[in-house]
């Protein structure tokens, strides 16, 4: 099904700390690496690195760091979305991929992990959506 495609992994990275920041971005490079695994396509999620250089609290930075994530969507086949929650970035991300043609995915979890659920429009997932209370920008 993904077989030789580019995946754009589209994870939470927005949390109250900076030590949960950093394990949202940890997760996004373990989402990386099991995905290009299991499913044998190249994998994306600028996420996964770009809070070394940006900060997620400073909305100038948040807002390049989603622009540079939009471009790097751009040049993959699908959107992957993974983990149980949707942040507003996901969100944007999500309602772009779809608005673009994109094929959009849900990595399910639990009993029957690594099975993809294929989402055919935002109200599939919208009850997902989770804002985190000192969310910055929109």
């Amino acid at each position: 099904m993904l077989k030789g495609k580019r995946a754009y992994i589209c994870s939470p990275l927005s949390a109250k700390t900076r030590e949960e920041r950093m394990f949202n971005m940890g997760l996004a490079k373990a989402y990386l690496d099991t995905v290009s695994q299991v499913f044998h396509c190249r994998t994306y999620a600028s996420h996964a690195y770009l809070p070394l250089m940006l900060d997620d609290t400073i909305p100038e930075e948040r807002k390049l760091a989603l622009s540079i994530g939009k471009q790097l969507l751009d040049f993959c086949d699908v959107l992957i979305i993974c983990g149980e929650r949707i942040s507003s970035g996901m969100e944007g991300e999500i309602r772009y991929a779809h608005d673009t043609g994109k094929e959009v995915y849900w990595l399910k979890g639990g009993r029957d992990p690594f099975q993809l659920r294929k989402i055919k429009n935002w109200k599939e997932i919208e009850y997902a959506v989770q804002i985190p209370e000192n969310h910055i920008s929109e």
